[in-house]
Formats: structure tokens, C-alpha cells, sequence
């Protein structure tokens, strides 16, 4: 298994992703080789903010819920 199968398995799920200096919490929506997508709740309600993260800067990444 690769790390990107068994992300894939976690699609839904809430995570935490560590990339040097910053930290990424919310909905994990799309996995690829290249990026990773985090839903991220936003400041202002009812809009959704959506954030690709580099798979080759992820230090790791947590499973929450």
C-alpha cells in the first residue's frame, strides 16, 4: 500500500495535516499524487474554503474523526 491508497480510504473523514510552519484541520476531500485537498471551515458562515496541499511538503497527516 502507498501512502496515497491509504489516504484515499479516509476521504470524508476529518484530519489534521502538519506542513512545515502550518497546520491544516478539516474534511479531507480529494486525493492525488501531487496534492491533497483539505475543507477547511471558514470565518465568515456558509462559505467553504477549499486548500491544496503539496503531498511532497506534508510532514504527516492525522485522522481525527
Amino acid at each position: 500500500m502507498t501512502f496515497f491508497s491509504i489516504l484515499t480510504g479516509f476521504i470524508g473523514r476529518t484530519v489534521e495535516v502538519v506542513v512545515p510552519n502550518t497546520l491544516f484541520e478539516g474534511t479531507l476531500t480529494k486525493v492525488e499524487t501531487t496534492i491533497i485537498q483539505v475543507q477547511e471551515p471558514s470565518p465568515i458562515y456558509g462559505v467553504l474554503q477549499f486548500v491544496n496541499i503539496p503531498t511532497n511538503s506534508i510532514d504527516y497527516v492525522r485522522i481525527l474523526a
